[in-house]
């Protein structure tokens, strides 16, 4: 049998792909060379990256399908619920679906489907394009509970930035989980997290700034050239050593030109850029910033 998905994706089961010729053996090559994906035992999706528009919506597309075949009634939960809130998906590899049940038995290493074992009350599901899913207060605290700081800052920080969630409704919903484990390492998530921070770049930078012992940033700070003419918004200053902090997605082509960077210098401000290859490999881009802030301001001796 084959399942369509609003994705224009493609499930196919085992049985059809016996119909169609192949064998157990063939299955099972295919499935270690890459070419099938298990998503349930005897169900699998093509593993054609252009089939899809992008790995989100494969992931909800897949979703859609798996749910309806498992057992109770399940609730889309943490990270597959943040894909569904539409949070950032800060995976080199695609997640297992994660799915909350009350009577859910425990899940073996490496399944498909991870199953979580919980009571959630009705204001802790919400519909979603038709899925039971954990509301985003829900969804960023079982994170916060379960993954590591970094990708949890991530999604809290992008929850707090869209209005999703509040630091208050955070808050709120951890107090009703404090005796779970891990409730230390979510409170210093939640403590961590800011709506200031643009996007997942700025968010790991944070992180990073902070496991590194710099001194804390102020965020998303405008800064104006030495006539008043404003100069935009850099999301890391350091007052102190009159140095800003700019995550680019991209070098050079994000950089701020060199017309506006003149300006900066003359304002009294030393401006470093950073972007992913950076903070993969911190130790040089650690040490660059903080020879900069030894430094003295321009126009000084």
């Amino acid at each position: 049998m084959v399942y369509r998905t609003d994705g224009d994706d493609e499930l196919v089961s085992r049985t059809a792909l016996l119909e169609r010729g192949m064998s157990d053996s063939q299955i099972r090559q295919a499935r270690e060379r890459g070419e099938l994906v298990s998503v349930l035992p005897g169900l699998y999706r093509p593993a054609d990256p252009a089939r899809c528009r992008d790995p989100a919506s494969r992931y909800r597309a897949t979703l859609t399908v798996v749910i309806p075949h498992l057992a109770g009634e399940p609730v889309v939960s943490h990270v597959s619920a943040a894909i569904v809130h539409g949070l950032p998906f800060c995976h080199s590899e695609v997640p297992p679906l994660h799915v909350t049940r009350p009577d859910a038995a425990k899940s073996r290493r490496g399944a498909a489907v991870r199953l979580h074992k919980a009571s959630l009350n009705a204001a802790e599901v919400v519909d979603l394009g038709g899925l039971a899913v954990t509301s985003a207060e829900r969804t960023v605290v079982d994170c916060a509970l379960s993954m590591p700081f970094d990708h949890a800052v991530v999604l809290a920080d992008a929850a707090l930035r869209r209005g999703l969630v509040t630091g208050q409704s955070l808050q709120e919903q951890l107090s009703r989980l404090r005796r779970v484990p891990q409730s230390r390492q979510a409170a210093a998530v939640l403590a961590f997290a800011d709506p200031r921070s643009a996007g997942p770049g700025e968010s790991f930078s944070r992180v990073l700034l902070h496991k590194w012992g710099f001194p804390v940033p102020a965020l998303a700070v405008p800064v104006s050239a030495l006539h008043g003419r404003a100069l935009g918004e850099f999301a890391f200053a350091f007052p102190d050593g009159r140095v800003l902090g700019q995550f680019v997605d991209r070098l050079p082509d994000d950089r701020v030109g060199p017309e506006r960077e003149t300006a900066l210098s003359e304002a009294g401000w030393r401006l470093v850029h950073w972007s992913w290859p950076d903070l993969r490999s911190p130790e040089p881009w650690a040490q660059r910033l903080r020879s900069v802030l030894a430094g003295p301001p321009p126009g000084r001796c």
